[in-house]
């Protein structure tokens, strides 16, 4: 299957039945799946293999299963006959670029680490195809993924509203998520507001401000690039 492109074969992918094997990839052995051929009879997986020569190292090994849990998200989300209609009409379109964008999420997902985020970067792009993102908040959000450590995620999913963190303990996963974008600390605010000017100025102390400086605390709350990626993720935009 060297000659089908990329975005031919995962739409080849979708529109196959039969493809529930995917769903086990995370957990069988890879080497039985392998050597069964059951992965390489996936056009997605085939391709891949066949057109960037992916082999039997460990790393290799590795990257195939991220793939596999990487399709099974694309096909949970279009088991719907319209649905899958309208994705594979998307991916019909302009099949130069469909290609060029699968060739960044094979990159991005070799160097993915653990089988969660592979699925966080298909819902990803299922949002991309749908125009509910642009392809710059696709790759920004797909280099997020890549950098989140364990609890990160659900430290920014617990962010409902504002996050309060006190003498610094556990703000480990929150000063990441802020270097990222996620989310921002509402302790910038100044201490005190000036109102009008010269001898008529006066000074209205900002309370809150002051008393989270007094207990040790930051407040922390999501960025809407945060609250955007937590809508994608959760399925809460459709």
């Amino acid at each position: 299957m060297s000659h089908v492109s990329l975005s031919d074969s995962l739409a080849i992918t979708i529109s196959q039945e039969g493809t529930s094997i995917l769903s086990d990839c995370a957990e069988i052995a890879l080497d039985s799946i392998l050597e069964d051929g059951l992965l390489k009879d996936i056009p997605f997986v085939s391709t891949a293999i066949s057109l960037y020569r992916i082999g039997k190292s460990i790393h290799e090994r590795e990257h195939i299963r991220k793939l596999a849990v990487f399709l099974d998200e694309i096909r949970q989300h279009t088991l719907d006959e319209a649905t899958r209609e309208e994705y594979l009409r998307k991916l019909r379109e302009n099949p130069k670029k469909r290609d060029k964008e699968l060739e960044y999420a094979l990159v991005i997902i070799d160097r993915y680490i653990g089988y969660d985020k592979p699925r966080m970067l298909a819902k990803l792009y299922l949002a991309f195809l749908q125009e509910e993102i642009d392809w710059n908040e696709f790759a920004a959000f797909s280099e997020v993924i890549d950098r989140l450590l364990p609890n990160d995620y659900q430290a920014l999913l617990g962010i409902s509203y504002n996050c309060i963190i006190k003498d610094g303990i556990g703000s480990e996963p929150y000063l990441r998520l802020a270097a990222l974008g996620m989310i921002y600390e509402q302790g910038g605010d100044p201490p005190y507001a000036t109102y009008g000017q010269g001898d008529n100025a006066c000074y209205l102390f900002n309370g809150a401000t002051i008393g989270r400086a007094f207990r040790n605390e930051r407040a922390y709350k999501r960025t809407d690039f945060g609250n955007k990626f937590i809508e994608i993720i959760e399925g809460k935009g459709k």
